[in-house]
């Protein structure tokens, strides 16, 4: 706990980060073995995420939220992740997709017709490579650099999982209706 104090400069940061550290750790442990199935790269993967929350405080207003929750889980869970893709090379499907043009100007016409809770109860519901950059961004109003940053993945990943997750999302919307 101390190493993630010291990243950390006034006592209300400290004290916010020890209520994170203290309502959050069981169920980023419980994330991160879900993903790794081992202990140690487990714990290292909540060490990851702890640092990485210390360093994006500003982005938690309210430390008892579900908001809160889920931006835990979601840096946990992609850390976990990453850490998997080093212990097991894997290739990404996003690798071999063609870069297709699309017209963003069509998701925002349809997007900005619906609600904001409907918008992201879709979210919830794309495949979690989309749902994850998505509710940063929409959510939590990161910039692709600071999701970038959260979920150890390049800048160019964030836009084009934003970009195939917008498309993905308007795809599901338009068949809900």
């Amino acid at each position: 706990m101390l190493i993630y104090l010291n990243l950390l400069d006034t006592e209300e940061e400290k004290s916010k980060f020890e209520q994170i550290y203290n309502n959050y750790k069981l169920t980023m442990f419980y994330v991160a073995k879900s993903i790794l199935k081992d202990d140690y790269l487990s714990e290292d993967a909540v060490h990851d995420a702890f640092i990485n929350i210390a360093k994006s405080l500003d982005n938690i207003s309210d430390v008892i939220s579900a908001r809160t929750k889920g931006y835990v889980v979601i840096i946990v869970r992609n850390i976990s992740f990453n850490i998997l893709k080093k212990q097991k090379p894997i290739v990404e499907i996003e690798d071999f997709e063609e870069n297709v043009s699309y017209d963003i100007s069509l998701e925002d016409e349809i997007l900005s017709k619906l609600s904001f809770d409907f918008i992201i109860e879709e979210i919830m519901n794309l495949p979690l490579i989309y749902k994850d950059v998505l509710y940063l961004s929409y959510v939590e109003e990161l910039s692709t650099q600071e999701i970038s940053k959260l979920i150890n993945i390049s800048n160019e990943a964030v836009k084009k999982r934003l970009q195939r997750g917008r498309r993905k999302l308007v795809e599901n919307i338009k068949e809900a209706m």
